[in-house]
């Protein structure tokens, strides 16, 4: 059978399941109402004998077994209408042929498994252990591991199909990598506004990075246009996968630099056949925290977290609570200040006496008094109460952090603490730092067992935006990055009056995105005051559209779009002599296929 004809039957196969399985949820519908009905209808309890209650008991008994059966049903039709929908437009990716020892056996890999009526499987997820052989960028004889176990089996090859609907459209056969051709066709595609998985084009080092199991905390340094997002994804719903029944989607939490990047990253996961995520802003999770323990709204800039972890490993003689004093004074004295004062709170959780006001029951002048502290800000008195109390965050599975580096070190003391039972990804760059002292976030996380990974491949931009960017970004990145794309248009520098001209030259369809990125937000809403475009701002919930988008560089990072202009490239900003680089770095690297550096700021 050739690939077309194949094509053709699952096409037809997913088309009618799609037909049959919605009319099938109508009547297991209709069924539950009736049984509803009639379960009204006669439902009274008939207790005159020890008989009669048993019968009774039976009747209902065998009544909630047949709602419970109708559920199951419905939520397996719900489900399986899900996945063929999703594979409607695209069945699968990719084949891949191995030999486990008994001649050559196809599997074909999507964004979702699907089986027929009988459990044969027609399309095998991605996320599978055996697609791990797919990306891993090699023919011949490899392993696998499923089930903790390593699989021997050879691969003969591997093919990628480019397919709309039942239409098939290219099958490329790849013997050594998952092959350019789909790269490229993949990354050629406008930049619309949302970002879009890359299940089909996923890279060995990125493939590296969305299975690594075998460390609870992953520290991802990679390289602007490496798909560090996108990566981190897809890593989410193979995690969901890996954990299917033990984990939900709501028990994964996307910290995100702002509100336009959440929105920016919406509909990933949905497109994998996954719920969203949980998302949350830095900012709001620390006022979520002090909601909970009953702080005032937290300023995260004013804050001294170190000075307080220092003093807590001290030797402390002033009891500071206003409830749990014999606690206390039974607790051994030659213990650290933090030590007596947790087990204060275990006594208090013990005896059940804890206050119904956490943020009332320390007094924070005498703790502050007693270790010779600064007066203490709400923050403060939020992580004090953190630490004492070992709060953590139990019922999240793993979190997953974007543009690591420009969060301060108090984010990680708090993260460290709260998250101390979750999976930690974490993913950033650390040349795109804009401004503020650097940390080294693994030295946070010397207690657990962690991975340390590099992205180095830049696969957004043209070769000449990559090289543009590329002197600068630091020591870190100097001689390792690496594009993929062609060379392209080379970067342009133009007068501010030429900004007008420079827009209509892009030729941009209707389709593609189109940036003017400032030195910050002033200057982009001044802009936006003289230019018809979209202001995007750090409190907006909008995100790129296609068509034109006004941003200051900060908001910037993370997103990407087809045309760029860097305002006022010669700015003060850009010139800085420790972040200037780094700030150029992010504003040259937000394009994918022209870039336009602007000297000035005077329009005509």
């Amino acid at each position: 059978m050739d690939e077309s004809q194949h094509l053709n039957e699952l096409y037809t196969q997913l088309t009618t399941d799609v037909t049959e399985l919605t009319q099938k949820l109508a009547d297991l519908q209709f069924e539950g109402r009736a049984v509803k009905q009639q379960l009204a209808a006669e439902g009274h309890l008939d207790l005159g004998s020890m008989t009669e209650t048993l019968d009774t008991f039976a009747s209902i008994e065998a009544n909630n077994r047949q709602i419970d059966t109708l559920n199951s049903r419905y939520d397996a039709a719900v489900v399986r209408l899900s996945h063929a929908k999703l594979l409607v437009p695209q069945a699968y990716f990719a084949k891949l042929t191995l030999d486990y020892g008994d001649g050559p056996e196809a599997f074909y890999l999507g964004k979702v498994g699907y089986a027929d009526t009988d459990t044969n499987d027609l399309v095998y997820d991605w996320r599978a252990p055996m697609a791990d052989a797919y990306y891993a960028n090699r023919t011949g004889a490899t392993t696998y591991t499923a089930n903790g176990r390593d699989i021997a089996v050879q691969v003969v090859g591997r093919t990628q199909l480019v397919i709309d609907h039942d239409h098939l459209i290219h099958a490329i056969d790849s013997q050594t990598a998952v092959g350019d051709p789909l790269l490229l066709a993949v990354l050629a595609q406008d930049r619309t506004g949302e970002l879009q998985e890359i299940t089909a084009t996923i890279q060995h080092e990125q493939n590296a990075i969305i299975r690594e199991s075998t460390h609870p905390v992953v520290i991802v340094a990679g390289v602007a246009g490496s798909g560090k997002t996108s990566v981190m994804l897809q890593r989410v719903a193979y995690q969901l996968f890996q954990h299917r029944g033990e984990w939900a989607a709501d028990q994964i939490l996307i910290i995100t630099p702002n509100a336009a990047f959440g929105q920016y990253i919406k509909g990933v996961l949905p497109a994998l056949g996954e719920a969203e995520a949980m998302t949350v802003t830095y900012p709001r999770l620390l006022n979520q925290l002090a909601s909970r323990f009953g702080v005032e709204a937290i300023d995260p800039e004013v804050e001294q977290l170190a000075a307080i972890d220092a003093v807590l490993n001290e030797r402390g003689s002033t009891f500071i609570g206003n409830v749990g004093q014999l606690a206390w004074q039974q607790s051994d004295d030659t213990q650290s200040f933090l030590s007596r004062m947790q087990r204060v709170w275990r006594w208090l959780k013990a005896m059940d006496q804890i206050p119904d006001d956490l943020s009332q029951w320390l007094n924070f002048e005498a703790f502050a008094q007693a270790f010779a502290l600064p007066p203490m800000s709400h923050f403060d008195q939020l992580y004090l109460l953190l630490r004492i109390t070992a709060y953590q965050q139990s019922e999240l599975k793993s979190v997953f952090i974007d543009e690591a580096q420009d969060y301060p070190d108090a984010m990680w003391r708090v993260i460290r603490n709260i998250f101390a039972k979750s999976e930690l990804t974490i993913v950033g760059d650390p040349s795109q730092k804009l401004s503020g002292a650097p940390v080294t976030i693994a030295d946070y996380f010397l207690d657990r067992r962690t991975a340390l990974m590099q992205l180095t491949t830049s696969y957004r931009a043209t070769g000449a935006i990559t090289e543009t960017f590329a002197q600068y970004a630091g020591d870190l990145w100097a001689g390792k990055i690496q594009a993929v794309q062609a060379t392209g248009e080379t970067p342009q520098t133009i007068d501010a009056s030429q900004l007008t001209e420079a827009l209509t030259g892009f030729h941009a369809t209707a389709t593609q995105s189109i940036a003017i990125i400032t030195p910050d937000a002033e200057s982009a809403e001044q802009l936006a005051q003289h230019i018809d475009g979209q202001l995007l701002t750090t409190d907006s919930q909008k995100t790129v559209s296609a068509g034109l988008n006004i941003l200051p560089v900060g908001l910037a990072k993370g997103l990407e779009f087809d045309f760029v202009v860097v305002w006022d490239w010669e700015n003060a900003y850009y010139q800085d002599p420790e972040f200037g680089d780094q700030r150029r770095y992010v504003a040259t690297s937000r394009g994918t296929k022209q870039l336009v550096l602007v000297t000035g700021d005077k329009l005509d």
